[in-house]
């Protein structure tokens, strides 16, 4: 669930040494030549794309490398089981954005986006094979509600409707079971809305639903939870000139109706509301007076609404954005404060234990603003928050939160970004489905079913990201950085790095076991590191090279390794001599290599594009003798074809007997 850090260090003394290379015995480096089966002067047919025409899925303005990322809502029906719900800045365009937990890693799941403008603010689960998500989308003059529902497998577009002639935005869902849900917004001829939107599904479709609008200047719903059929309660607020009070309406099955809720200070707003039962529920927002906000928290007896006494820490600004109760004795809120005119945004935390609100430590993420949108809980040690931070270029990432009864900790999480040159490599799923390219911020994109398991983008870094390899089970991966600072993602597990320990080289790449329970780095001056269960069993460190090491890959079938030098010359390790072209003039160094998946064979591509194969590896053409935008600088293998991708420094991929998944 977490990243290794960069600093993190676990290996046995007696397999390293100050040179960063390897105390342990030599071992067998390569002996004679073997010609390649392919050439780089052989170039065949590429049914991929160079950049310069590349189809790229995120693709956008220049910068870090980061989009603008965000989640609003969020909703757990187990500790395995959470959605998370959002949008991304896609430029010139806003995409949605849906996250899932399986209890191990969050992961983005593709979502529809039918406008050129797409958010989801609201989202319902009643299973892990049930769920409905709420927002708007535009495609020109004004809003149209947004609704997608899970089916467990998939995101689909549900039709809703829409008010005419005006922006029509829904921003809370509610369902309790798979036909019977309630959504709430507002629409309206501009900001605010003059009018609040209530909308029901039966199963078959969704309807508006009558809903009062008591203001005169300002009528909205943020927030809503239903407990049944005929039980629900949605908040929001409303304005009449220089008033504006908060709003609670009810539904008791057959008609909406205002229910009156005190609002203290000058004016204020609910902004969600969790009902356990038809007698107990709690509503949360702020209201504000001459010396700033404050949070606000009501609770329903059955009866009234009742103002509860709840910490308002920062000095000028408090809001709670979202409250999720499993009994009349345990509710969470989560929000933000701020401190002093200048001051950022900080993530708020409160809980209730049937006495008294109190507020509870949150961590808050990165340079700038931190902000807390959306909340769940399924019991009183298990939640999970979501929002985002800022990092320090304005621009927004995601943020998950979660609670294990006694600490708010950090989950990462995964961002939708673009990769700003250099592309420093690329990972394939063994089923040949998918790849993941990064470039050297740890910025990752993701293409064909490969999943977005979170990225190195817009985080500090020692030194740049040199490589991306993936599990072997194509369900997670890591990043290596040139000072050893590795970094897992998805199921891929952290078992070590060299960060923050002295190298006479940098690290140039990473090699997982067959089990993917461990993993070899590989230095430039071909020094070893094995973490986990990777076994040492020899490198090339303090021994005089022709040429730099570029690249490690593992024997599948021994479970040793080979290292490949930028002259082509190969050295193997427990592992089989196939070939290399240690000896034979190239029109371009050899940067990477990788090994078929029965460990019989091996390729190496050079940054020209020319591609060598060896022993069981198959030659299906190259770019050799091809003007290239941008040098390569990784080759991937598809296990499943038997083919391979190559990748440019500028993103561009080409597919040679492997599927085009895509570029950039």
């Amino acid at each position: 669930m977490t990243a290794g850090a960069a600093g993190a260090v676990d290996l046995p003394a007696h397999q390293l040494d100050v040179a960063g290379g390897s105390a342990s015995p030599f071992g067998a480096p390569f002996s004679g030549i073997a010609l390649p089966t392919g050439s780089e002067a052989a170039p065949q047919s590429v049914t991929g794309k160079d950049a310069s025409a590349r189809q790229s899925v995120t693709s956008g303005p220049g910068g870090n490398g980061n989009l603008p990322n965000g989640l609003r809502s969020v909703s757990c029906t187990s500790w395995t089981s959470c959605v998370a719900v959002g949008d991304f800045d896609f430029w010139p365009t806003d995409k949605t954005l849906v996250e899932s937990w399986d209890g191990v890693a969050w992961k983005v799941v593709p979502s529809p986006s039918p406008g050129r403008g797409n958010s989801l603010a609201g989202v319902s689960c009643t299973s892990s094979t049930n769920c409905v998500a709420v927002g708007d989308y535009s495609n020109g003059p004004g809003e149209k509600t947004l609704v997608e529902s899970w089916d467990g497998s998939t995101w689909s577009l549900v039709p809703s409707p829409s008010q005419a002639a005006v922006d029509s935005f829904l921003d809370g869902v509610s369902c309790t079971s798979s036909i019977n849900c309630v959504a709430v917004g507002g629409y309206g001829s501009g900001v605010p809305p003059d009018k609040t939107l209530v909308e029901s599904w039966d199963g078959s479709a969704w309807v508006v639903v009558p809903s009062p609008s008591p203001g005169s200047t300002l009528d909205t719903l943020g927030g809503v939870s239903c407990t049944s059929s005929t039980d629900c309660v949605a908040v929001g607020g409303y304005g009449n000139g220089s008033t504006e009070p908060t709003l609670v309406e009810s539904w008791n099955g057959a008609a909406w109706s205002v229910v009156p809720s005190p609002t203290p200070g000058s004016g204020g707003v609910f902004n969600s509301v969790s009902c356990t039962n038809s007698t107990s529920c709690v509503a949360v927002g702020d209201y504000y007076d001459s010396s700033g906000f404050f949070t606000l928290i009501e609770t329903w007896d059955g009866t009234t609404w009742t103002i509860i006494p709840s910490p308002s820490p920062g000095s000028n600004t408090n809001v709670l954005n979202s409250v999720s109760c499993t009994s009349s004795t345990n509710c969470v809120a989560v929000g933000f404060s701020i401190s002093g005119a200048l001051g950022s945004r900080q993530t708020l935390v409160e809980s209730w234990n049937g006495n008294a609100w109190t507020a509870v430590p949150s961590p808050s993420s990165g340079s700038g603003d931190n902000w807390l949108l959306g909340g769940s809980c399924t019991s009183p040690t298990i939640c999970v928050a979501v929002g985002s931070y800022g990092n320090g270029s304005n621009e927004s990432q995601t943020l998950v939160e979660s609670w294990d009864g006694a600490t708010w900790s950090i989950v990462p999480s995964p961002n939708v970004s673009i990769l700003v040159p250099p592309v420093v490599g690329m990972a394939a799923m063994p089923t040949g489905t998918g790849y993941w390219l990064a470039d050297s911020t740890g910025d990752i994109t993701t293409h064909g079913a490969a999943v977005n398991y979170g990225s190195m983008g817009g985080h500090p870094l020692n030194a740049p990201i040199t490589h991306i390899v993936a599990d072997p089970d194509g369900k997670g991966y890591w990043l290596v950085a040139a000072d050893g600072g590795t970094f897992s993602f998805g199921d891929a597990h952290f078992y070590g790095s060299m960060g923050g320990k002295q190298l006479n080289a940098p690290v140039v790449d990473l090699a997982p076991t067959p089990s993917g329970h461990g993993y070899w780095l590989v230095a430039s001056d071909g020094g070893v590191f094995a973490f986990g269960d990777a076994t040492f069993s020899g490198s090339m460190g303090g021994r005089h090279l022709n040429q730099p090491v570029v690249g490690i890959a593992t024997d599948n079938a021994t479970s040793g390794y080979w290292l490949v030098a930028s002259d082509g010359g190969i050295f193997s390790f427990a592992a089989p001599f196939l070939g290399s072209t240690g000896a034979i003039a190239l029109n371009q160094p050899v940067v990477s290599m990788a090994a078929t998946s029965d460990g019989g064979g091996y390729w190496f591509t050079a940054s020209d594009g020319g591609v060598f194969a060896y022993g069981s590896a198959v030659f299906h053409g190259s770019m050799g003798g091809q003007p290239l935008n941008a040098p390569v600088v990784g080759i991937a293998p598809d296990n499943a074809s038997g083919g391979y991708w190559l990748v440019a420094s500028d993103g561009g991929v080409f597919s040679f007997g492997a599927p085009f998944l895509g570029a950039g």
